[in-house]
C-alpha cells in the first residue's frame, strides 16, 4: 500500500519534520506532490519533500530561502511511498484512492485541479504521465468529452526535473528543467536545444516542447550533474528560474483556495515568469530577492536570527538521525 507524508516543523518530538497523513480521500488545502525516482526508499521520498518546498521558497535546514514557516502555509508539500514489487498495482490505488476523489469532489473539478502541483525528479515524471492517462479514462467513463477532459486537466501544474521522459502529450500545464550536458537523459531536444543555444550564443534555452502544447522547456548548458540538489546551487543557471515557477504555481493555488472566483494558468502563464527569472542576465541573489519580497503566501516568516536558532537546533536533531539512521533507514 502506498503512503503519504508531508513536511512540517522539525521539533523534539518530530526530528525528521514529516509526518504521515492517513486522511488523504479529503485533502481541504493546495498541495505539491513531490515524486522522487526512488519511491521505494523514505530517504528519496524526505529528501524531493524538503526540495519541493524550497523550491516554493520555504525554509529548510537547507536554505532560508523566503523564510516562510511551514506550520502556517495553506499548501502542503507531500511524498509518495510506494512498494516497488507492487509499483503499477499501487499507482492504480494512488490515483483513484487519493488523486481522484480529490479532483471530483464538490462537482467543481476545474478548481480542484487546480489545487494539485507535482514535482518529479528524473524517471518519476513518468509517474505522473500515468495518473493523468488514468484519469483521463476514468474522466472519460464519467462521462466527460474529451474537449472537458483537456480543460480540466491543464489546471494540474507539473514541474519536471533533469528528466527524459516525453511530456509534449500531457495535458497538465508543464514545464521541463534540464541541463542539455546530462547524459543521463540526454535525448533528442537536449540535442536541438544545444544547437539553438549554439547558434544564439547562449547558454540557456527557452520553449514550447510541442508548438500546440501545453509544455514549456528550460535548457540550459550546466555542468552535467545528474542530481537534484545541483538545480539550487547559488551560482547555477536554474535555480531562479525553477524557484519562480514553483513558487507562481502555487501561489495561484493559494489564491484559488481562498477566492470564490477561478485563477486558470496555461503555458502563457507561465512563459513570462521563466524569461523574466533567468539567471543568464542576472544573478540567482538578485532574482530570488525580488521574487522573496513579491510572494503572497500569507503565512508568517522567520527572522534571521530566528533561522540561525533553528539551524542549531537542527544540529542536535540531524545527529539523533545518525544515531538512528542504520535501524529506520531514514536522513535528514
Amino acid at each position: 500500500m502506498f503512503e503519504i507524508y508531508r513536511k512540517c516543523e522539525k521539533s523534539e518530538d518530530n526530528i525528521y519534520g514529516i509526518e504521515k497523513i492517513d486522511n488523504y480521500q479529503n485533502i481541504n488545502y493546495p498541495f505539491l506532490l513531490c515524486l522522487s525516482s526512488r519511491e521505494d526508499d523514505l530517504n528519496s521520498v524526505f529528501g524531493i519533500i524538503k526540495e519541493g518546498a524550497r523550491a516554493a521558497r520555504i525554509r529548510t535546514s537547507d536554505e532560508y530561502a523566503g523564510g516562510f514557516k511551514i506550520n502556517e502555509m495553506k499548501v502542503l508539500f507531500l511524498g509518495v511511498k510506494n512498494n516497488a514489487d507492487s509499483f503499477n498495482k499501487e499507482l492504480t490505488s494512488l490515483t483513484e484512492d487519493f488523486i481522484y476523489p480529490n479532483l471530483i469532489k464538490n462537482n467543481n473539478l476545474r478548481k480542484n485541479a487546480r489545487m494539485m502541483n507535482f514535482f518529479t525528479y528524473c524517471n518519476a515524471t513518468k509517474v505522473y504521465v500515468q495518473i493523468e492517462k488514468k484519469l483521463e479514462e476514468k474522466l472519460y467513463k464519467d462521462g466527460y468529452s474529451k474537449n472537458e477532459i483537456k480543460e480540466i486537466l491543464s489546471q494540474i501544474s507539473l514541474v519536471s526535473i533533469a528528466s527524459q521522459i516525453d511530456i509534449s502529450n500531457i495535458y497538465a500545464t508543464s514545464v521541463l528543467f534540464k541541463d542539455v550536458n546530462d547524459f543521463d537523459v540526454y535525448d533528442y531536444y537536449s540535442k536541438l536545444a544545444s544547437k539553438k543555444m549554439e547558434e544564439m550564443n547562449r547558454n540557456t534555452f527557452i520553449s514550447k516542447i510541442k508548438s500546440d502544447g501545453n509544455n514549456l522547456a528550460f535548457l540550459f548548458n550546466g555542468m552535467g550533474h545528474h542530481e537534484l540538489k545541483y538545480y539550487f546551487e547559488n551560482d547555477g543557471l536554474v535555480k531562479a528560474a525553477l524557484s519562480s515557477v514553483v513558487s507562481k504555481l502555487i501561489e495561484n493555488s493559494y489564491i484559488n483556495y481562498k477566492s470564490d472566483d477561478f485563477f486558470e494558468i496555461s503555458s502563457k502563464y507561465i512563459l513570462p515568469t521563466l524569461i523574466r527569472n533567468n539567471p543568464e542576465f542576472n544573478s540567482n541573489k538578485e532574482l530570488l530577492d525580488k521574487l522573496d519580497e513579491s510572494l503572497k503566501y500569507y503565512a508568517s516568516k522567520y527572522t534571521k536570527e530566528e533561522d540561525e536558532t533553528l539551524k542549531e537546533e537542527e544540529i542536535k536533531y540531524k545527529s539523533l538521525i545518525n544515531q538512528t539512521d542504520e535501524e529506520k533507514g531514514l536522513s535528514r
